[in-house]
């Protein structure tokens, strides 16, 4: 499990690539146990599509495909509501769909998918993800692993470094105190380097 780090008032956690790789195994297997039998997986972009290969894999599911659904805009900061940016390119009429993201927290970007495909006229929609919020309204039906921390995955380094070094210079915070944090949260000392540097 992560180790949660808290620095000014917000709780990190972050998933290494190793991490990450024990959480979907863990995923798959409770989904396997199951005997729940799936025709696709429609993994929710951006953050369901890296695991959503690995996900096909362990479960031998041939069918992969994905819906952009967008609703974070920053840390502690969402839209109203989670728009549809990219459609399913393929029909899934009649077919048993497992949807996969990386993070459920408030529970609108899963809801807003169930919805989406049920109206494509699935058989049958299962959910599942690597993380839950314990305040999410919505309550996946396989789950890795339930945080209330301000998650942080090792395929988003860049877009994390960068965000948090904006949002800690406006605090006042030198560049050499946010890399510290940064590396004090997980993120690999080379990759914090490297972006810190970029405009």
């Amino acid at each position: 499990m992560p180790t949660p780090i808290t620095i000014q008032d917000q709780v990190y956690e972050y998933h290494s690539w190793e991490l990450l790789g024990r959480e979907i195994f863990n995923l798959a297997q409770q989904i396997i146990k199951s005997g729940e039998k799936f025709d696709r997986v429609v993994a929710l972009a951006k953050g369901g599509l890296t695991f959503g290969r690995s996900l096909v894999d362990y479960l031998d599911i041939e069918g992969l495909s994905s819906v952009q659904i967008e609703f974070y805009t920053g840390i502690g900061k969402t839209a109203k509501t989670p728009v549809i940016k990219q459609s399913l390119p393929v029909s899934i009429n009649n077919e048993r769909i497992l949807v996969f993201d990386d993070v459920v927290d408030k529970g609108d970007t899963m809801q807003l998918a169930v919805e989406y495909l049920q109206y494509h006229g699935v058989k049958s929609i299962t959910t599942s993800t690597l993380v839950v919020k314990p305040w999410s309204s919505f309550k996946p039906d396989y789950v890795a692993h339930t945080t209330e921390a301000w998650i942080i995955f090792a395929n988003e380094s860049r877009e994390t470094i960068l965000l948090l070094r904006d949002t800690w210079r406006k605090k006042g915070e030198s560049d050499t105190e946010i890399a510290a944090n940064l590396v004090k949260i997980g993120l690999p000392q080379a990759e914090v380097e490297f972006f810190m540097k970029i405009q």
